[in-house]
């Protein structure tokens, strides 16, 4: 009999240590969002079978060693997130606000790096209504691009409490749903980055 409680109570312990991380919310609203960029994937590989010569001439008007970059850049952001996740549960505060601070920066230097990249389209008389490749990926990336901004908005303010606050469950399961939108971020764009620049 105490075996088989101990057994239980081994189980419970382990069962608890192993959650999902963050809330039920941001799992729904990834799951939705992702759904919503497949549909739009689809369609642009779709309109790209129709337009092969089209789209592959219009692809190498775009710089594959700036997509690079980028994914380069939110790739260490998004192992930053994840370090300031783990030391939250340490309640290392300091560390959760350096971790989500340096996040912040590689995300910043990503919107100055895609700026630049709009600039040198639009300066070389590429706009949105050029043709409907370039549609797409302004289209595309113009929305990651404010999830970008938002999810570093989530960075920041969650950087300040955590100086402010003491590190609570609460605090963790929330910088956990951060954590997790950014990573949806950061995995959204190696989809985006193979389609439009590379394939």
């Amino acid at each position: 009999m105490r075996k088989v409680v101990s057994t239980f109570e081994a189980g419970k312990s382990i069962s608890s240590t192993t959650r999902m991380p963050g809330t039920e919310g941001i799992w729904t609203f990834v799951f939705i969002d992702m759904m919503v960029f497949l549909l739009i994937f689809l369609v642009f590989m779709l309109e790209r079978l129709g337009n092969y010569d089209l789209y592959t001439q219009s692809q190498l008007q775009l710089s594959p060693a700036w997509g690079f970059v980028n994914t380069l850049i939110l790739l260490t952001s998004s192992w930053m997130v994840f370090e300031a996740v783990q030391a939250a549960k340490r309640k290392d505060s300091i560390a959760v606000s350096r971790w989500l601070k340096a996040a912040f920066m590689l995300g910043g230097i990503f919107v100055v790096n895609k700026i630049i990249e709009y600039y040198l389209k639009i300066d070389a008389g590429i706009y949105v209504t050029t043709n409907s490749f370039f549609t797409f990926y302004f289209f595309i990336t113009a929305i990651h691009f404010l999830h970008l901004i938002a999810g570093m908005i989530f960075l920041w303010v969650y950087s300040v409490l955590s100086r402010k606050l003491n590190i609570s469950l609460k605090y963790t399961k929330q910088l956990e749903n951060v954590g997790l939108f950014w990573h949806f971020v950061d995995a959204l764009w190696i989809f985006i980055f193979p389609v439009l620049y590379v394939i």
